[in-house]
């Protein structure tokens, strides 16, 4: 593992809600990104479809489908980004902005902007969009998974339905990552029990960091976050010197704010070598094997 510092990491449960202006948008986010920032964090996670209070600014439109909607946030997602840019460089912290809507080449797709404390901007976009993505907003897929080499070691992202997946959190693992920044949205128990329990199977097999960031909903008229809900947590594999639970930190249910924890780079590796178990470095073991499956008669 790649990381040289001790870190505080701040993940979020996070509602959109309605402006009157830019104004008030921009004194919203500043607020919270300061808070975590004088809290000690230097990684902040905003949930997935955060971002769509980028267009949640003046009048609500009246009678907009999903569709229509989508590309009202698309408009916003330049201008949200360079927000979080700001606030990134001002505080001197790395964000994970909530994810929107933005346009790519293949077509809409959703994106979270990752921002840097130098002013650097990059972004990740959703691989698989779930079957609601596909048939209401025709999101597309996003291209390549990322990593991102930062003074806190290298950082990927996943956005939520990508994180039920282990060959994508494999692939970054193989290439280094240290973390990986799980934003989420999810209607109702059932997907965010899914996300969930996801992160802590992708912890347990990598034996790495996942910090797990979900959007509150209802959000009031606005068709692409209609519900949402879950806790905000950062998650670890459960081994000797780390929780026995393999959860570092966790918010209560639906309470919106800030979970903030402290994380010691130093356990989180040692388990690769001195664990209890080495899931880690036996991944391998099983390539052989899963092309060996034989179907037996058996009465």
């Amino acid at each position: 593992m790649g990381w040289s510092h001790q870190m505080k990491i701040a993940t979020s449960v996070y509602r959109p809600v309605w402006h009157a202006d830019q104004a008030s948008l921009e004194a919203r986010l500043e607020a919270w990104v300061a808070d975590a920032a004088n809290a000690g964090a230097q990684i902040l996670v905003f949930p997935e479809y955060g971002g769509v209070e980028a267009a949640m600014i003046g009048e609500r439109p009246e009678g907009l489908w999903a569709v229509a909607w989508a590309e009202r946030v698309a408009d916003a997602a330049e201008r949200w980004a360079q927000l979080h840019a700001r606030l990134a460089q001002k505080y001197g912290v790395y964000i994970l902005a909530g994810s929107l809507i933005a346009r790519a080449a293949q077509g809409n797709v959703n994106r979270a902007y990752f921002l840097s404390p130098e002013g650097d901007i990059d972004w990740y976009d959703k691989l698989v969009p779930t079957p609601w993505e596909r048939q209401a907003i025709a999101l597309a897929p996003g291209q390549e998974s990322k990593l991102f080499a930062t003074p806190f070691g290298k950082i990927g992202i996943q956005i939520c339905y990508d994180s039920e997946f282990p060959l994508f959190t494999r692939a970054l693992i193989e290439r280094g990552a240290d973390m990986i920044l799980v934003p989420s949205a999810t209607d109702f128990e059932a997907g965010y029990t899914r996300v969930r329990q996801s992160c802590r199977a992708r912890a347990i097999e990598s034996q790495c960091l996942i910090v797990h960031s979900p959007v509150l909903g209802p959000v009031e008229d606005c068709p692409l976050l209609e519900q949402g809900t879950g806790s905000a947590a950062i998650f670890c594999q459960p081994d000797y010197g780390l929780p026995q639970n393999g959860i570092i930190a966790q918010g209560a249910v639906d309470a919106e704010g800030w979970v903030i924890a402290e994380v010691d780079p130093a356990r989180i590796s040692a388990s690769r070598t001195s664990g209890q178990v080495n899931n880690f470095a036996h991944w391998p073991e099983q390539d052989h094997r899963v092309n060996s499956v034989t179907t037996r008669p058996f009465r």
